[in-house]
């Protein structure tokens, strides 16, 4: 069986570094995974790249970076990624099974994004194995988290009611990457006052009063990179 793959990620060392090691995987005791033919038909690090690389060919597996090269655009799929653009992806392609490899180990967003349609969540820092693993699951109809990001689903202690939205989860991680709102209604074709009650709404959500506060509060959860 031969399996398509495409990886989609801003970092080019990234995606060389996902598909060197879709080719040197070792072999697991799956079956259908020891009979089956990987070939990367292509990788692309923007939004508007990717979705014509997905009309112009058939794609079975996606390699997917939880953020991508956008840019401002009168086409507003052009700036999407993150949680936004795998809602997209999973309505327009539902039967692309999508892989998420994100830095990010927050457990809300894991969970926003498996919700939204990926069928698995992996860390950057992998391993071949756990990749492979990734792969086999996807490929049998399951979902796959690996072990140490699972642990911290299980551990997390939530409180019902407080979890953000995808809107306010891509104000707060485009601030991060040192945007300003602006910037931010620009890329989300949104106005300044709609971007600005999101970032308002989160910060009630997560019990802080300043933007200070804001970036200490990421800064010790990692929720996401924070650009210096």
């Amino acid at each position: 069986m031969s399996v398509r793959i495409a990886i989609a990620d801003e970092h080019t060392i990234i995606r060389r570094g996902v598909m060197s090691m879709i080719m040197n995987m070792p072999s697991l005791s799956s079956d259908s995974l020891a009979r089956t033919e990987f070939s990367v038909t292509g990788d692309t690090a923007s939004p508007s790249a990717l979705l014509t690389l997905l009309a112009d060919q058939a794609i079975d597996i996606l390699f997917l970076g939880f953020s991508l090269a956008t840019r401002p655009s009168p086409n507003p799929l052009s700036g999407m990624d993150g949680v936004l653009l795998i809602k997209w992806l999973n309505r327009k392609y539902p039967q692309l099974k999508m892989i998420v490899l994100s830095p990010y180990k927050n457990t809300q967003l894991i969970r926003m994004t498996l919700e939204a349609g990926a069928k698995a969540y992996i860390s950057r820092d992998t391993c071949e194995k756990t990749l492979s693993r990734a792969l086999s699951s996807v490929m049998n109809g399951e979902v796959y988290i690996e072990r140490e990001l699972m642990n911290s689903l299980f551990q997390a202690d939530k409180q019902a009611g407080q979890e953000l939205s995808p809107r306010e989860i891509d104000v707060l991680r485009m601030l991060c990457k040192g945007l300003n709102l602006t910037e931010i209604a620009q890329q989300m074709h949104l106005s300044n006052k709609t971007v600005s009650a999101h970032k308002l709404r989160a910060m009630e959500k997560l019990g802080v009063n300043s933007d200070c506060q804001l970036y200490c509060l990421l800064a010790k959860t990692q929720m996401f990179d924070i650009a210096i």
